[in-house]
């Protein structure tokens, strides 16, 4: 068939860790041979940066960030993002990664309520944020982000671009 694009929607999330591992690198085995593209839609953060060369992340069927892997692993901007790397195991000792613990309220997926999608759990909220949904601006070459607070807590420079 030779596909251009492959859509694995949670392809792996049923799977042991053993089979997950042959899954995944069976998928970068075929990509590397046929040249096609993957939309990998996953929980698994270790294995989406393993997948993955750009991703979005996304809270309530909104992109927040948007950034070539390696960027984003490094520096993560939207607080949802420092979330989600903060709950990522990590098997050191030595190197203690503080897990950041959302509070709040989720806002309903089904009848999400004006603003920001994530404002309930933000703890950087304020009222512009719980009443304009925000735009992606470009925070550095390529890496993007959603949020009103973007210059005031310094991710984004006075020259970003929107892309709304």
């Amino acid at each position: 068939m030779n596909p251009e694009l492959i859509i694995a929607d949670e392809a792996i999330s049923a799977l042991d860790v053993s089979i997950q591992a042959q899954v995944v690198n069976l998928m970068k085995e075929l990509q590397k041979k046929t040249g096609a593209a993957y939309l990998f839609i996953a929980h698994d953060l270790s294995v989406v940066e393993y997948m993955s060369d750009r991703i979005a992340v996304m809270y309530l069927g909104k992109i927040v960030e948007l950034s070539d892997c390696s960027k984003l692993y490094a520096s993560p901007c939207h607080p949802y993002t420092k979330a989600l790397l903060s709950a990522i195991p990590v098997a050191s000792v030595t190197k203690k990664m503080e897990r950041i613990r959302l509070q709040g309220e989720i806002t309903s997926p089904i009848n999400p309520e004006k603003g920001c999608r994530f404002a309930k759990r933000c703890v950087y909220a304020k009222e512009i944020c719980r009443q304009e949904d925000p735009k992606l601006q470009e925070v550095g070459e390529g890496h993007f982000y959603a949020c009103h607070l973007a210059k005031e807590l310094g991710f984004v420079d006075e020259k970003a671009i929107s892309l709304d």
